[in-house]
């Protein structure tokens, strides 16, 4: 069963070998994390709206799945949030007007 060797999978590698699908070792290296856990996420949404019926319709769900995750990684649209500046995190610094005085020594 699909789902079992799923389970003894010990890298993100054994997984697209497994579902007979490319990847690019250097975005793996990078985003290997964040992959397996968008694929996941989008197998638990797969199985919950329409769980298939056959084993090699699972597995062709389950490749395009994983293929969709890799190339939004590899076209730089899915980077995780970590990865991006949110406007919450971003410090703006005022800088009061100085006026006109000089620097220098005082008079006195």
């Amino acid at each position: 069963m699909l789902a079992d060797a799923i389970a003894q999978i010990e890298n993100a590698e054994e997984l697209f070998e497994l579902l007979g699908e490319p990847y690019r070792a250097d975005l793996l290296k990078v985003y290997r994390l964040a992959i397996l856990k968008r694929f996941g996420l989008a197998l638990a949404a797969l199985e919950q709206r329409q769980p298939p019926v056959q084993e090699s319709e699972r597995k062709a769900l389950y490749a395009k799945a994983l293929r969709q995750v890799h190339d939004g990684y590899a076209c730089g649209e899915d980077v995780e949030p970590m990865f991006r500046p949110k406007a919450k995190d971003l410090v703006t610094l005022r800088l009061a007007p100085t006026g006109n005085r000089r620097a220098g020594p005082t008079s006195g």
